[in-house]
């Protein structure tokens, strides 16, 4: 009886401070997906703890010895963690960009895992096959008790093993920071968790599940500060960050180019139909560079927009023939999506393109000026 008020006070502290964060991230100005996602997983987890509010009552006496009371608290708790630990996954997901993820159907088959467990609690009063209630009144593991603790540890230790796959996996190189830190901090409240189910009435998991919540929220801020809100590429700092790490770090069998994207004619888009469709133009520019990249022959890419109407793409490739290539893709792209969005106007580009030599290092403003002189050579021949 004697632990029921600290249990109780450890986890209506963590809802406060949930609270907090949820109230940060309703009050802010440009929610991208993974800040929504999250949104719901802080909701999810205030209840989960609020539930376990319930149960060190139940479990300390406070309401009787109510079997019903008993697994009601339980069920809920179960539950309500399992829901916590997929929307875990889910966040962690969406903040490395997953684009199977994006998609309801598939959001819906990786909760099949919850659904089970929750039929299996719900009934568990019936059928006792994860846990039930015997003659002295207390709760006994039943025989797919286990269930209930992979379930939700399934989801943190995959998104993990995700994560690291990510880490390793050169292509992905500019965002290999945010792959380390989603694949090594689930560790905390994994082994808080584990801990929290050998000793029931000690509430190791409640800090374990803020801190990860107030880690993927700061990791979601910091990518609001290197993320261009119109077009969702990468800043000019973030591509500086880069570019700087690639030009001192040569890759065997690759050469590093430089593409400068400049859309043509975009102060009349502006004037001619306003700055909304301006704005429309450049979305629909940014995703015609994006899916050329991920298209892109044997290559590593960095996309960001440069300012203005300029993008600026970083990649690794064999030849120069391939980033010639790259650059028609581009081209050819914008064009279809031009056609496809009916837009009463065509957009084009105009692309210079620079490869940088190891052996006579410049600096990352020489290295820029190059690909900007060749884009000012080739806007000046499709000019006329």
């Amino acid at each position: 009886m004697g632990y029921v008020f600290y249990y109780c006070q450890a986890y209506f502290f963590c809802i406060l401070l949930l609270a907090v964060i949820l109230f940060k991230i309703v009050k802010s100005v440009n929610k991208q997906a993974s800040q929504i996602y999250l949104g719901n997983m802080i909701i999810i987890l205030m209840f989960y703890y609020a539930a376990e509010i319930f149960w060190g009552m139940v479990d300390g006496g406070l309401f009787g010895q109510s079997v019903s009371l008993i697994y009601l608290a339980n069920t809920c708790t179960y539950v309500l963690i399992s829901f916590s630990a997929y929307y875990w996954f889910v966040v962690s997901e969406v903040i490395q960009r997953d684009m199977f993820i994006e998609q309801m159907r598939n959001r819906l088959l990786l909760a099949i895992p919850v659904v089970i467990a929750a039929f299996l609690c719900i009934s568990a009063n019936w059928t006792g096959l994860v846990f039930y209630v015997d003659e002295s009144g207390t709760l006994v593991n039943g025989r797919f008790y286990v269930l209930l603790i992979i379930v939700p540890f399934g989801y943190m230790i995959a998104a993990s093993i995700k994560a690291f796959s990510r880490y390793f996996n050169k292509d992905r190189y500019a965002e290999r920071g945010i792959y380390l830190m989603i694949a090594i901090f689930p560790a905390a409240p994994i082994l808080l968790g584990i801990l929290q189910a050998i000793y029931w009435r000690i509430p190791f998991l409640c800090y374990g599940g803020v801190l990860a919540v107030f880690y993927v929220y700061t990791t979601t801020i910091d990518n609001l500060i290197s993320i261009d809100p119109l077009t969702q590429t990468n800043n000019r700092n973030q591509m500086y960050r880069y570019l700087i790490q690639k030009m001192k770090n040569e890759e065997p069998g690759m050469s590093l180019f430089l593409l400068m994207v400049d859309v043509d004619r975009m102060r009349n888009i502006n004037e001619a139909y306003g700055h909304s469709e301006g704005d429309r133009a450049l979305v629909r520019v940014s995703t015609a560079i994006k899916e050329a990249c991920q298209g892109g022959p044997r290559s590593r890419m960095f996309v960001s927009r440069y300012g203005g109407d300029e993008f600026v793409i970083v990649a690794e490739m064999a030849y120069k023939a391939e980033a010639t290539w790259l650059a028609d893709q581009i081209r050819n792209n914008i064009r279809r999506a031009t056609e496809n969005d009916a837009a009463p106007y065509d957009v084009t580009v105009s692309i210079g393109i620079a490869q940088y030599d190891y052996q006579a290092p410049v600096s990352i403003q020489a290295f820029i000026a190059r690909a900007d002189s060749d884009l000012y050579q080739n806007k000046k021949l499709a000019m006329g």
